[in-house]
């Protein structure tokens, strides 16, 4: 097999410039200001028909308390204790924007050397969420007291008067991507040299690795809690947020196929290729409900270009191809049943093509039951987390016997698209990995 490696030279200073990895944190930083200056932070959606707005600004807390206490006859001792949380909150706030100027100032400066601010700036939004998330809990709590409701999990998350947006999640979610790695992306002192060489290495296959149980291990738990989480405190109300956290943790394990070395263009070209494929044919048999090619053609890249990469395609195809059928609080659902097919289909048909017999065969077999089993039973799932009525058995049972003939459809249809697509472009596949040296399956 045909490996390319990539020269590094070192330089003991630092860059002038901010290069794309250095401008990540600083990017990042100023997304979590503009979260926290720009956007709603907690709604009521029991002030829908009020005077009062149904979502509010983080520095502007004492209105949305105003609305709650009109709605719902508080005691006045408890919006003088709002007034005051939301005065602390904005004091915090003018904090936040100050560490955050400072961090991007120094890191223009000094590079690698505001690591230490950063992480500080980055883990202070974080206590901002928490101190907002606490604030809103504690409301919760009072009102279901005085309501007579009991204060349990659906009642303080999915059930709840106050909530949180998605905006104020962001603030974790840009901590934990950011500060593990913020010393390594503010180093500017390694430039990447010009100059490249091949060696060619005859690899054994050793079976499934280190790096595809990490990659299986985050896929079934990282996501689903995405997922849930997403049901159970954003309230299906941010499926843009959702769909955006499940595209980065699929990116994670994609990335993991590259190890110590930066991925080469052609390695992502080749990735979105095969989304844009899927796309396209989600796009091209719309007129027939169910009958289409993308769970197809997921499985194709998971198979020919391995596990991690027809995730990503799964993922992304799932994401874009909704632009054109319409985004709603399914696409994260869509985007991981379609992302955990091609995965699965890439780590048990892997380095398989030429050595089973009657690989097509199996592999048309395994493209009918994914999309029946696991695609059909995933959204069916989902379809009756976002119904209107009660989540009991006999709700499961009624969707899942009311979704069999479509999944049977959508089914039919992968089985026949890998019959007729499969052979020929897992060889295209095939020809390009061994040629070019990229994304050993």
């Amino acid at each position: 097999m045909q490996r390319i490696k990539r020269l590094e030279a070192g330089d003991s200073s630092q860059a002038r410039g901010m290069d794309t990895q250095a401008m990540l944190p600083v990017l990042a930083m100023v997304a979590e200001l503009i979260a926290m200056l720009g956007f709603r932070w907690v709604s009521v959606p029991d002030l829908r028909y009020s005077p009062y707005a149904q979502a509010g600004m983080l520095w502007k807390l004492e209105e949305t308390a105003k609305g709650i206490a009109w709605n719902y006859q508080v005691p006045e001792a408890m919006t003088r204790a709002a007034d005051q949380a939301a005065g602390y909150l904005r004091i915090g706030m003018a904090v936040s924007v100050i560490l955050g100027l400072c961090f991007i100032l120094q890191a223009f400066r000094v590079k690698v050397k505001a690591k230490r601010l950063g992480r500080f700036a980055f883990l202070w939004n974080t206590g901002m969420t928490a101190a907002v998330l606490w604030w809103a809990t504690d409301t919760n709590m009072a009102l279901n007291l005085l309501e007579g409701r009991e204060n349990n999990f659906m009642n303080l998350t999915i059930y709840s008067h106050v909530q949180l947006t998605a905006a104020a999640y962001l603030q974790i979610v840009l901590a934990l991507l950011i500060v593990p790695f913020l010393g390594k992306l503010l180093d500017t002192r390694k430039e990447y040299a010009a100059e490249y060489y091949q060696t060619r290495i005859e690899t054994k296959d050793t079976g499934i690795g280190k790096r595809t149980i990490l990659a299986f291990v985050l896929i079934l738990t990282a996501i689903p809690a995405v997922i849930f989480f997403g049901i159970f405190f954003l309230n299906d109300r941010s499926d843009y947020f959702i769909s955006m956290c499940i595209i980065i943790l699929s990116m994670l394990p994609f990335f993991l196929v590259f190890e110590n070395r930066r991925p080469q263009a052609r390695e992502v070209v080749v990735i979105a290729v095969m989304a844009a494929l899927a796309v396209a044919g989600r796009a091209a048999f719309f007129m027939l409900p169910q009958f289409k090619p993308t769970a197809a053609i997921v499985i194709i890249a998971g198979v020919g270009l391995g596990a991690e990469a027809g995730f990503l395609t799964g993922a992304l195809a799932g994401f874009v191809s909704n632009f054109f059928f319409g985004q709603g609080p399914w696409t994260p659902w869509q985007m991981f049943a379609f992302g955990i097919v091609g995965f699965l289909g890439g780590l048990i048909f892997r380095r398989k093509r030429g050595k089973w017999k009657h690989f097509h065969l199996w592999l048309c077999i395994y493209g009918g039951l994914s999309v029946l089993v696991i695609y059909g039973f995933l959204l069916d799932t989902a379809s009756v987390f976002m119904g209107m009525g009660g989540i009991n058995k006999a709700a499961f049972l009624a969707m899942y016997a009311s979704g069999f003939p479509m999944n049977v459809i959508h089914g039919s249809a992968t089985v026949i698209f890998l019959a007729v697509l499969g052979e020929p472009m897992l060889a295209k596949l095939e020809r390009i990995r061994k040629k070019y040296g990229i994304l050993e399956p």
